[in-house]
């Protein structure tokens, strides 16, 4: 009976839980698909209005000198004496000196060539004096017919005022070379470079030092081919130029002064700023910072004002073709648009856009069209006062 029992009671647990799993299946609740809420993003716009736009025109340059010059003498020996502002950054002023150079040697050629001018000035006189005693001399012996031109001593005449004009040219080239031992500064300015020092002997035409005058600075701006498309080249555009002078952004202002040419291996076209009276002008902070030579600035050049744009955050642009505009159904609308220009800040739509667009200027990195947005932020657009030079 035991074994019987050992052998049922398996196949009747078996056969139990196999019904029971039956049941369950047959009752087993069916899952109900929904459709999942479409997500809404938010976003902040801004309500577009047209205005007139002033390009600003972004470039850099170098500042180099107006006017330059190397320093050359005109006549050889040693320096002896050097002015106290012919050093490297010292400023001078028109009319002082600033290298004097050994004039012993040419005060003894002045002193000889004014001697051979007397000497000539006296044959000068002899000759005459011996030229008009033979006309008398002539005319007292009763001759007829006219006397020669060596009866009359005319070529002695003649090679004695020439003697004279040669020895009077002499003094002036002594004299000449005596004011060139002196290198007088021609116009206020500052030494750029200096290779002599007292004592050292200096050829005629070896350059000696360089510089520069202070009156005005120039700086070279290359612009791009979109960028000199609206620049406008019939007027002085103003230019703001700055650098961070310590700890403090500097401002200069200059004015276009001329056009280059375009260079042949970037094409790019190169402009000249000029600013005058660069080392007395005043900054934002009131204090006194002069433009150097050789220093780096930003340029903002004041260009063509373009009519009747769209200006919009350049963030707000999207591959340089397109923006997000909020439809009337608070949904996305990709939006493809005509750049007339555009900066680091702005970008003036000149196509696509109508007043009152609600310009979507939250960053939003994939979107399409028909998605559903809320604004949290709704604001009118500001006029583009400011935008243009100060």
């Amino acid at each position: 009976m035991k074994r019987l029992i050992s052998i049922v009671l398996p196949i009747v647990v078996i056969l139990v839980a196999f019904g029971a799993s039956k049941v369950i299946k047959a009752n087993k609740l069916e899952p109900v698909s929904r459709t999942s809420p479409p997500s809404t993003l938010l976003v902040e716009i801004e309500r577009l209005e047209s205005t007139d736009y002033p390009v600003i025109i972004r470039s850099q340059g170098t500042v180099q000198p107006t006017v330059t010059n190397k320093l050359v003498p005109e006549v050889a020996g040693v320096i002896s004496a050097l002015g106290e502002s012919f050093v490297i950054g010292g400023e001078f002023s028109a009319g002082q000196m600033l290298v004097e150079i050994d004039r012993r040697d040419y005060d003894i050629a002045l002193t000889q060539a004014k001697a051979n001018l007397a000497q000539a000035a006296a044959q000068l006189a002899e000759q005459s004096a011996l030229a008009a005693s033979a006309r008398a001399e002539w005319n007292a012996l009763g001759r007829r017919g006219k006397p020669s031109s060596l009866t009359l001593r005319e070529p002695q005449l003649a090679a004695a005022r020439a003697n004279q004009d040669a020895a009077q040219a002499q003094v002036q080239r002594a004299e000449l070379d005596l004011q060139r031992t002196r290198l007088i500064a021609p116009y206020d300015g500052i030494v750029s470079a200096r290779s002599v020092d007292t004592g050292q002997f200096v050829s005629r035409g070896s350059p000696i030092g360089q510089i520069h005058g202070k009156e005005s600075v120039d700086v070279r701006l290359p612009l791009s081919n979109r960028q000199r498309t609206y620049l406008d080249t019939a007027g002085e555009a103003q230019v703001e130029l700055t650098a961070v002078v310590g700890n403090a952004t500097q401002l200069w202002v200059g004015e276009l002064n001329r056009v280059e040419g375009v260079d042949a291996a970037t094409q790019q076209l190169n402009v000249i700023v000029r600013v005058n009276d660069p080392y007395a002008v005043n900054t934002a902070s009131d204090k006194n910072s002069p433009l150097r030579v050789g220093q780096y600035v930003s340029a903002r050049i004041a260009g063509e004002i373009l009519k009747d744009v769209f200006v919009i955050p350049r963030a707000a642009l999207r591959e340089e073709r397109e923006v997000l505009i909020m439809s009337d159904e608070n949904t996305i609308e990709r939006r493809a648009v005509t750049v007339a220009w555009s900066d680091d800040e702005f970008a003036a739509i000149s196509d696509g856009l109508v007043v009152n667009d609600a310009l979507v200027t939250t960053p939003l990195s994939t979107v399409a069209d028909g998605t559903p947005v809320q604004v949290v932020g709704d604001k009118k657009q500001k006029p583009a006062k400011g935008r243009g030079l100060n």
